[in-house]
């Protein structure tokens, strides 16, 4: 049966991709053929795992020769994933990769996000500008996908592999998540997803409830792993009909997935919950008239808000499925059988419509800031202190609050803070009545003392962009990821009169001194990072709390 499975997954890929995938490389017809089917399968895996079009996932392939075991590399900047698949095409449908090919994956991430590219061939090396974008973005997880057509069973020896590297990438905090693509999963999205098919969903809903006037309506709790897996089989197409699809690692999204993990049985009362619409809804006869629990078939389900609650347990669910069985979560499902035909319209832009709030819209009511952004306007500074639609200028007379926020928490002497902005900065601002923000934002600070750091801090950012441009591997690695320890380090060198004394002569002392100060750091930084962790990914060492202490130790 699972060589018949292969033979239908087959038959898709050659009508997906057969004008799409380049196969130049190959030096024989068993080449071509093998070729085309282990770069078809990576795209189609993208294309389902990343709800993206077959052009868009043919587009990510770098396998060849010297592909340092990456396959396809893709970053989404919507949903902010940088995607990295490894494909094995097996004709037989069975068994899974091998140990030595798994390790060699594991290996060449570990080059990638090191920024090895002389370990690559071309087509990575074609990669670089977007891999660097992507590991730039403290807020960009990384999406490991192993994808091959055999059995859903993954040995101890491969999983240790895995478990390694996700132990690596994510110390001290999740950086990177592994997701598995095997046969089963691959010919069950045949059915549906690339033919765009109406999604038909039996939905085990728990103290269930219905309205029947003016329209048709049903309400309960439904579990997080079969929200999780309603999400798994059907990803974007569950949302084709909302305002936005999931957008993945947003600071709300966090907030979501945080609760999901550490918090199952409060997520009900902390959720919104879902809304969702379909063509047509009735009940199984499975448990008669009883209101505890009750199953529904929902014709061409969409969901039209909670898009952000349903990725955000989905992906919650790929770390820990164990949690989220202990989750609930409210649901509303209307029917649009008897509705006029602008109702599932009105009800998507209704439900749409309520402003979400950041934690950072809450820094707003701190009376500390409203006095900066009044002595700020003082010098002719503008403080952009709420969010805006408009674009804001990072010049001579702007700034943003969560600048000001970033650059003050590095002014101060204790490392951890740098280490917070680099990882999570909105930890800064979590709550404004409660360390680390009133550390940072309180009344010894003046608009003198938050402009200068902000400069400052626009000044390191210049001057470390400068020589990532010049760089490459590890190096250039530095450059990217130690910007928040450096200006730490740099404010701990040039002291706080120059801060904070509003007769110092600071624009001199920013032309002429402080420049030879930050290639000083920068470079004593690149030096013993490498003397002490010369085997840890770079990204990894500024993230990491008791490591960045110690290598501040040492620069002191």
């Amino acid at each position: 049966m699972s060589k018949l499975h292969v033979n239908h997954l087959k038959a898709k890929l050659t009508e997906l991709y057969s004008d799409k995938i380049d196969i130049s490389d190959a030096r024989s017809e068993d080449d071509k053929e093998n070729f085309f089917l282990t770069r078809a399968y990576a795209s189609y895996t993208l294309q389902i795992l990343a709800q993206i079009d077959a052009i868009t996932a043919s587009s990510a392939i770098v396998d060849g020769f010297d592909d340092n075991g990456i396959d396809a590399i893709y970053f989404d900047r919507r949903n902010k994933e940088l995607w990295l698949v490894q494909s094995k095409w097996i004709k037989s449908g069975s068994g899974e990769p091998d140990t030595g090919e798994t390790s060699r994956f594991k290996n060449g991430v570990t080059d990638l996000i090191d920024l090895r590219f002389d370990r690559f061939n071309a087509k990575v090396k074609g990669k670089e500008a977007e891999v660097i974008e992507a590991l730039e973005d403290p807020l960009v997880k990384i999406k490991i996908v192993l994808t091959y057509t055999g059995q859903d069973t993954f040995s101890e020896h491969n999983r240790r592999v895995i478990d390694d590297l996700l132990a690596e990438l994510n110390d001290p905090s999740e950086l990177a998540i592994f997701n598995r693509f095997s046969l089963k999963q691959a010919h069950k999205s045949l059915v549906g997803i690339l033919d765009g098919q109406p999604i038909k969903a039996d939905l085990a809903l728990s103290n269930w409830g219905k309205v029947e006037e003016p329209y048709s309506a049903i309400y309960g709790t439904i579990n997080g792993n079969d929200l999780a897996q309603l999400w798994s089989e059907n990803r974007g197409r569950l949302f084709s009909d909302n305002i936005r699809d999931f957008i993945g690692f947003s600071e709300v999204n966090e907030d979501i997935r945080e609760t999901a993990l550490n918090e199952p049985e409060n997520f009900y009362f902390y959720n919104n919950g879902i809304t969702a619409l379909c063509q047509s809804l009735h009940k199984k006869p499975v448990g008669g008239g009883d209101r505890a629990v009750g199953i529904f078939v929902a014709n061409d389900l969409k969901i039209v808000n909670g898009a952000q609650t349903v990725g955000s347990i989905g992906n919650a669910y790929e770390i820990n499925p164990e949690q989220i069985g202990k989750l609930n979560v409210f649901i509303k499902i209307i029917s649009l059988e008897n509705c006029p035909p602008e109702f599932g319209l009105n009800v998507t832009k209704k439900t749409n419509t309520q402003n979400r709030i950041d934690k950072k819209d809450f820094v707003s009511l701190d009376p500390e800031q409203d006095r900066l952004k009044t002595e700020l306007a003082l010098e002719r500074i503008v403080y952009h202190l709420k969010r805006s639609d408009g674009v804001i200028k990072q010049d001579e007379s702007n700034c943003y609050v969560e600048e000001v926020i970033t650059a003050l928490a590095c002014a101060k002497p204790d490392i951890n803070l740098a280490v917070q902005a680099k990882r999570e900065v909105g930890k800064l601002w979590e709550d404004i009545s409660k360390q680390p923000y009133t550390d940072i934002i309180n009344t010894a600070v003046t608009a003198t003392q938050a402009w200068r750091a902000v400069k400052i801090m626009r000044e390191v950012t210049n001057k470390l962009k400068l020589k990532e441009q010049a760089a490459s591997g590890r190096e250039k690695s530095c450059y990217i990821h130690c910007n928040r320890f450096v200006l730490n380090i740099v404010f701990s060198n040039i002291g706080q009169q120059v801060l904070r004394d509003p007769n110092f002569d600071f624009d001199a002392y920013f032309d002429s001194t402080l420049p030879t100060i930050i290639d000083q750091v920068t470079e004593q930084t690149k030096t013993k990072m490498e003397e002490l962790f010369p085997t840890s990914l770079v990204h990894q060492v500024f993230r990491n709390f008791t490591k960045c202490r110690t290598l501040k130790g040492l620069l002191n």
